[in-house]
């Protein structure tokens, strides 16, 4: 998916069964999600893009949304932080926006999410109107003028399957669709999209920048210090 293809080897069970061995990674990488299937999943996919004991990366599902997810990632750190007795690196929130202008309450708590995130110090990846828009954009773009509901969204992820696997249907929670993103979407084509759409919303909160996402900037990250770790040098 870095290019046309996989992430990455899911982590396997025996290699998840390990003891880990704290004292040798050197960076400790958390990701704190909004849905507890696919996001989680998506992002356990590079876990084996690492040389092993190098980044130790861990995604949590919350079941919240979004300043329910931050909240969660400062619980979270500390969890990691006490089981490895070291300090966490990176702490980073993905979550959507799911509605929350529709709602007065969900709108300020949606603006919250942002400001605690800032004052703790955690990276925002956040998504208009969902996640789901950042799988798609591994397929086709999408026209920034146009306001896409999930429901939209979720129908056009559903067509972009079925012309790889063509029993497939989406279901949103279905994981189905990350392993089908990763064998046949381009993440570097993902990125440029959203890059693109990202540059036209300049200046636009979150809140209203539908269709937008900045997933990518995360992945971005992911792939610096997979470069990083795995760099040997002559």
């Amino acid at each position: 998916m870095a290019r046309r293809g996989t992430i990455g080897k899911k982590a396997t069970k025996d290699r998840d069964k390990r003891p880990v061995r704290w004292r040798k990674y050197p960076h400790l990488f958390l990701i704190v999600c909004e849905d507890e299937k696919t996001e989680p999943y998506y992002f356990e996919q590079f876990i084996s893009c690492f040389p092993e004991e190098t980044v130790f990366l861990r995604a949590v599902g919350s079941g919240s949304s979004s300043l329910g997810v931050v909240e969660r990632s400062e619980i979270e750190k500390e969890k990691l932080a006490q089981e490895s007795n070291k300090l966490v690196d990176e702490v980073w929130v993905v979550f959507d926006k799911d509605d929350a202008e529709k709602s007065v309450g969900n709108t300020e708590r949606f603006r919250k999410a942002f400001k605690k995130a800032q004052e703790l110090k955690h990276r925002v990846a956040y998504s208009n109107e969902v996640f789901e828009l950042w799988l798609l954009l591994h397929f086709i773009g999408v026209d920034s003028n146009y306001v896409l509901t999930r429901e939209e969204i979720y129908s056009k992820l559903d067509v972009a399957g079925k012309s790889f696997v063509p029993e497939f249907e989406y279901v949103h929670g279905n994981t189905d669709i990350v392993d089908i993103v990763s064998r046949y979407g381009s993440e570097n084509d993902a990125i440029e999209r959203a890059v693109a759409i990202l540059k036209l919303k300049e200046g636009i909160q979150p809140i209203e920048a539908n269709p937008s996402t900045t997933v990518h900037i995360l992945i971005r990250r992911l792939r610096e210090l997979i470069e990083y770790y795995s760099f040997k040098p002559d």
